[in-house]
């Protein structure tokens, strides 16, 4: 819940706004946040473990938002819907061999690699996963690519 309070004829006025909240699955275990703040108190959990798996679902569900963590590597995808394709990071300044992987493990332990090129850093990372909290939008000055099935 938000309040803004403002002036209206004079008078003091306080007006309510219902904000929907998010899930927020951090390595399996989820919690229920309804502002940056709220995701940004959780967001620390991530520096516990090198690697991690970080789910936000808007309160429908959909759109969501993953991030996954191998310290400060990072890669998002981006979903629109239930079965969609959806889309993922790439690093245009990617300068590596063009078959250099980044392992990350999903919380139920399976082990995943993707290239390295796809890497951004965990803070952009992190401060992806806040703009999408405030518009459930992916993060504009991202480079994303449309993922084909």
């Amino acid at each position: 819940m938000q309040l803004n309070a403002f002036h209206f004829n004079g008078l003091p006025t306080t007006v309510v706004h219902s904000v929907e909240a998010m899930e927020l699955n951090l390595n399996g275990e989820s919690y229920e946040v309804a502002s940056v703040g709220g995701l940004r108190y959780h967001l620390p959990k991530i520096s516990d473990k090198r690697f991690a798996e970080v789910w936000l679902y808007s309160d429908s569900g959909w759109p969501a938002i993953c991030a996954l963590i191998n310290g400060g590597a990072a890669w998002l995808m981006f979903l629109r819907g239930d079965g969609d394709s959806g889309f993922s990071t790439r690093n245009p300044n990617f300068a590596g061999p063009k078959d250099a992987v980044i392992e990350y493990f999903l919380s139920n332990g399976q082990r995943d690699e993707y290239p390295a090129e796809w890497d951004i850093t965990t803070a952009e990372a992190l401060r992806a996963l806040e703009y999408f909290m405030e518009k459930e939008e992916m993060a504009p000055w991202l480079h994303w690519h449309e993922e084909h099935p």
